[in-house]
Order: C-alpha cells, then sequence, then structure tokens
C-alpha cells in the first residue's frame, strides 16, 4: 500500500473539476444505425460543401470528425483513437484533432452498478463493502469508478464498473464497422490503407478493454516492473475482481490534469502547493521520461495512455500511474531495431538512426534507397540542433517531434508504419501534454544519453557472476564494444538484404510493367482481329448487302475475302479463343508476380 508520508495536500477541490452527469440508460434502442448512417452522412455532407466553397483543411475535417464520434459514444470513440494513431495516412492536423477525443461525462445510475458489482461478486454489495458512494469519481467509454471501503481489508478502493449491456452495444457497433469496411474495399476505395488491419486492430482492442481481466493482468505486471523505477502502481484487490468489475487501491493523489488548471489559473497557489510537497516539476518530468523509455526499452510492457488523468502527483518528486487499460508490449525483432533507432539519436549518428527508420517501415519507397535516407539525416541533424535550444516550443524538439518528422519524410515516398511504431507514438504524444508543463526547455539529446548510461549501468548489475565481472573489470568497454558491434552488424545485414531486395523489386516492376505493355498491345491486336472476323464472317453468310451500311470502300474489301468453309470458321474461332485465354492469362501471371514481389520484399 502507499505510504501516508508520500500522500500530497490538495491542490483542486471537486468544484473545479466538470461535474458527471448521470443519464438514464436507452442501450437497447433500435435507431442505433440510423444514427451512424446520419452522422456519417452529415460528415459527407460538411465535407463537400467545405470543399466547394474552399474552406476545407485538415483541422477542420478532423474536429468535426471529432464532434460526430463524441456524439455517437462507445466504440466509436475507440474507432477515432486509433485513426489518430495514423500520422502516416493522414495529415498531422487531423490526427491532432482526434487524438482530443473525450470519454464524455455521462454515467450511468448507481443502482445499474450495484447491481452489476452484487451479479459479478454473487453476494449483496454490503457483504464485501462498508461503504460505497452512488455518485461516480470518474466515467469513460466503458464503465465508471466509484469509490468504496472493503469490509475486510478496511482499504479505501476505487471500483470500476462496467456499463450495463455495453458489451452487445459495442458487438453491434463493430458490426456495422466491418460492413462498412467490406464496402471500402469492394469499391477499392484507398486500397493502401489496409483496411482489415484496422479491423483486426480494433477487434483486438475492444476484446481486451471490455475484460477487465486483461487490465488486472497489466496491473500486476506493471507493478512488478514499475517498482525499480520508482513509480507507484496501485494495488490490486484480485478476490473482488471479475470480467466487469475492477477493485483496486484509491490513490488521493493530485491529477497532473489539476495540476495543468492550476498552472493556468492561479500560478502562485501552485507554487505554493509545490514547496508545501517539496516537488521539482523538472525531477517528475525526467522521472516520467526515464520510466516511460525504461517501459518501452527494457521491460517491454508500457502504458500506452500517459495522459494527464492518468499520472498522479505525490510527494518528493515520486509519481502513481492508473487506468491500465491500455498497456502494450513490442514485438522482440521490432523492439531491438527501435531501441538501436533510440540510442543513434542519442550517439547523434543519424546515418544510423536513418537506417533503422526504413527497417521499421511497413512497406519500402518506390525511389532510391540513398534518396530517402539522405533526406532522413537532414530532417534528424535539423531537430537535433533544436534540442539545445531553450526558447524554442516544447514541442520542436521533443521526441515526438523527431518521429513526426520521420513519418511525414516516409509517407512523401508513399511508405506506411507497422502498428508497433504507431502505439509507441501514442504513449510518447500523451505524456508530452504533461512533459510541456512540468519541463518545456528539456534538451531530449541529453536525456536519451542518461537513459542509455543508466541502462548500461543496470544492465552490467545484472550481470552477477564473478568470473564475468573480473573479466569485464579488466576490459569493459571493449567488452561492450564487441557486443554491440556484433549486434548491430547482424542487424544492418538485415538491412543490407533489404536495401538489395528494394533494388531488385524496382527492376523486377519495371520488367513486368514492358511485359504489360506488350500484352495489352497483343490484346488490342487480338480483339480488333476478332471483331474483323466477326464482320467477314456475316459478309459471307449474309451477302454484301448485309455490311453496306459500312461503306463502299469496306464492303468492298469483304467482298475480296475469300469464302472459307464453316470447318474452316470453326478452326478460326477455336484458335482465336485459345488465344484470348492465353492472354488473359498472362496478364493475370504479370499481375500477381508483381504483388508477389512487393510481399516478399516487405517481408525481409
Amino acid at each position: 500500500m502507499l505510504s501516508p508520508r508520500l500522500i500530497p495536500t490538495r491542490l483542486a477541490g471537486p468544484s473545479a473539476r466538470p461535474p458527471i452527469v448521470i443519464a438514464a440508460q436507452s442501450p437497447r434502442s433500435r435507431l442505433r444505425t440510423l444514427a451512424i448512417l446520419v452522422v456519417l452522412g452529415r460528415y459527407a455532407a460538411g465535407l463537400a460543401r467545405l470543399r466547394l466553397t474552399g474552406a476545407l483543411d485538415a483541422h477542420v475535417a478532423g474536429r468535426r470528425l471529432r464532434l460526430g464520434f463524441e456524439r455517437l459514444g462507445g466504440l466509436w470513440l475507440k474507432v477515432g483513437q486509433l485513426l489518430a494513431l495514423r500520422i502516416d495516412l493522414f495529415p498531422l492536423p487531423f490526427c491532432q484533432e482526434l487524438a482530443l477525443l473525450q470519454h464524455g461525462s455521462t454515467g450511468f445510475p448507481a443502482t445499474a452498478a450495484r447491481h452489476i458489482i452484487e451479479t459479478e461478486l454473487g453476494a449483496p454489495i454490503d457483504r464485501h463493502f462498508i461503504e460505497f458512494d452512488d455518485e461516480p469519481l470518474a466515467v469513460a467509454s466503458i464503465g465508471q469508478v466509484h469509490r468504496a471501503r472493503l469490509r475486510d481489508e478496511g482499504v479505501v478502493v476505487a471500483v470500476k464498473v462496467q456499463k450495463p449491456d455495453v458489451e452487445r452495444l459495442f458487438a453491434r457497433d463493430l458490426a456495422f464497422v466491418r460492413w462498412f469496411l467490406r464496402f471500402l474495399r469492394l469499391v477499392r476505395f484507398w486500397r493502401h490503407m489496409r483496411w482489415d488491419w484496422g479491423y483486426e486492430e480494433l477487434s483486438a482492442v475492444m476484446r481486451e478493454e471490455l475484460d477487465y481481466n486483461y487490465e488486472a493482468s497489466a496491473m500486476r505486471r506493471m507493478k512488478r516492473s514499475l517498482r525499480g523505477h520508482p513509480v507507484y502502481v496501485p494495488r490490486l484487490f484480485s478476490r473482488y475482481s471479475s470480467r466487469r468489475v475492477l477493485v483496486a487501491e484509491l490513490i488521493d493523489a493530485v491529477p497532473m490534469a489539476d495540476y495543468i488548471r492550476a498552472a493556468e489559473s492561479d500560478p502562485r497557489r501552485l507554487a505554493v502547493w509545490l514547496r508545501e510537497n517539496r516537488i521539482d516539476p523538472r525531477k517528475v518530468a525526467r522521472r516520467l521520461i526515464l520510466s516511460l523509455f525504461r517501459q518501452l526499452l527494457e521491460d517491454n510492457l508500457y502504458h500506452g495512455d500517459l495522459h494527464p488523468g492518468n499520472v498522479l502527483l505525490l510527494r518528493d518528486n515520486r509519481v502513481a500511474l492508473i487506468d491500465f487499460g491500455a498497456c502494450n508490449f513490442t514485438e522482440r525483432d521490432y523492439l531491438e531495431k527501435f531501441r538501436l533507432f533510440m540510442r543513434a539519436l542519442s550517439t547523434r549518428d543519424y546515418a544510423k538512426a536513418a537506417d533503422l527508420c526504413l527497417m521499421l517501415t511497413a512497406s519500402l519507397p518506390d525511389v532510391d534507397y540513398d534518396e530517402v535516407r539522405d533526406e532522413l539525416v537532414r530532417r534528424l541533424r535539423a531537430w537535433a540542433t533544436r534540442t539545445p535550444v531553450r526558447e524554442l516550443p516544447y514541442h520542436d524538439k521533443s521526441i515526438d517531434n523527431a518521429t513526426i518528422e520521420v513519418v511525414r519524410i516516409l509517407v512523401s515516398y508513399k511508405c506506411t508504419m507497422e502498428w508497433a511504431w504507431l502505439r509507441i507514438h501514442r504513449a510518447l504524444t500523451t505524456l508530452d501534454t504533461s512533459l510541456i508543463h512540468l519541463y518545456p526547455t528539456v534538451n531530449y539529446t541529453r536525456v536519451l544519453q542518461r537513459y542509455f548510461r543508466r541502462a548500461e549501468r543496470r544492465r552490467l548489475n545484472a550481470l552477477r557472476a564473478p568470473e564475468f565481472l573480473r573479466r569485464l573489470a579488466a576490459a569493459p568497454a571493449k567488452t561492450l564494444d564487441i557486443q554491440d558491434r556484433v549486434h548491430d552488424y547482424t542487424l544492418f545485414q538485415g538491412a543490407l538484404v533489404r536495401r538489395h531486395a528494394q533494388v531488385l523489386r524496382g527492376a523486377t516492376s519495371k520488367a513486368t510493367a514492358v511485359w504489360r505493355f506488350v500484352a495489352q498491345l497483343a490484346w488490342t491486336g487480338v480483339l480488333l482481329a476478332g471483331i474483323a472476323g466477326v464482320v467477314a464472317f456475316l459478309a459471307q453468310r449474309r451477302g454484301p448487302l448485309s455490311v453496306a451500311w459500312l461503306g463502299p470502300q469496306i464492303g468492298g474489301w469483304l467482298a475480296a475475302v475469300p469464302s472459307l468453309d464453316p470447318f474452316v470458321w470453326l478452326v478460326v474461332a477455336l484458335t482465336y479463343a485459345y488465344l484470348t485465354w492465353a492472354l488473359l492469362r498472362l496478364r493475370r501471371r504479370l499481375h500477381r508476380g508483381d504483388r508477389g514481389t512487393h510481399e516478399r520484399v516487405a517481408a525481409v
């Protein structure tokens, strides 16, 4: 449990926060699909009108879509959040607007919450809780949180309760999304969007967030991994938790959202509060940054939604995290490449960082490799020159800005990013909303250097064998250098293979294009020959008068064509059919071969 000496004094009372509206639930509305079609139809019509008047831009389009998703609520908030990740497919202002999606402030009646808790725990609520506040502390798209006190343990807890019938409503909306994406694939709208991947990602998010057992598992694992950071994670009470109910320790701390409101409305009071609780905003910021890097690159389990409501400030520069429904991990191979990318930024090796950027993409550029690489190096160097300038805005020198610069270049060369990259980008972006108020003059190059020094020290401390420590003491720098060189060489051999595959892809695509042109000419010739053969056959079977409308010149030419027996015409027709079939088969093979080459190269 959290030590009482770490609990800070109150900064903002309940009146400073927006009130929570309790609304009667009507989840069984049969007009849900109609409401979705109306909202999407209005959005499309509004965009068309703005385009005609010349007032359409990415910011306006994103804001209108965000308001529409907030009006629909439920699953559509998650759809908007996933679209906000796709900075490689949509303009940045559009994604930034969707990233502002709010869960809304509408809760459901306490009677429904009590009924769900009793159903899940199989006993009256008074058997487990001696106190239970009917007014919720917070609400989200899937559930809401109540304050309570456990009877046996005597601990004040936060009880997260899933909304009534939310699973059925989300399943209905997900079915609509699946139907809509099938329609987009049928009409071949934006084929490069890979709609199947987006649907699978949305389905996985829904499956995990609708089952609180996933969040409970993430809390247990994060509590173990964050113990050494040190970042506090609330204690989970598994005995009282289930698929629809989650009970955890209630942290009586100050959310980062209250800190931001106080910084904007009453900075003097905030300064007094910081002194009272021995809090240095810069130290808190560094602790959050270094912790997130460690979660990403060492623990391979990170909190993916560190917005100001999920970061709690404690005394003595300590922090706590809550809401672990968006915890993620990264595949090992991809994680190693991303770790080397971050290390290259810290050592200012931007050529190596550019190579790693191309290794982290989901698709390769269709132009010369060196052209893209040089552009990446220039942008990363420009970012590095901004990081030590204290007077520049925070967003111009943040790590997130570096990732955005990379994505902009890759998108300009028709590259797309992996979901793993986009999830990491979301974690960095949401944390930036706090860091911009805590430490706006941060130098990320120095922070990265500090992180890797500490990570190296932790790695050495983990090696407990005395023999190894004696050998390491003799030549530690040389040993570590050899290890890093071997590891980097292995990864860059893969990059070299991929680069050669890129050249092969370009050559294959050009050869395929030539053969396609030849096949198209042959197909056109066969088609014209077939038309001429049909006209000649009709002219010989029905006489010159039947083609008199073609004119005397064509009629005379047809009359000069030698008369053929029906058997000969049959042989001509069969030959023509075979040539047609062979050309169609060749065209299909060329198409499949080119697509297969692209897929194999992308898999290298």
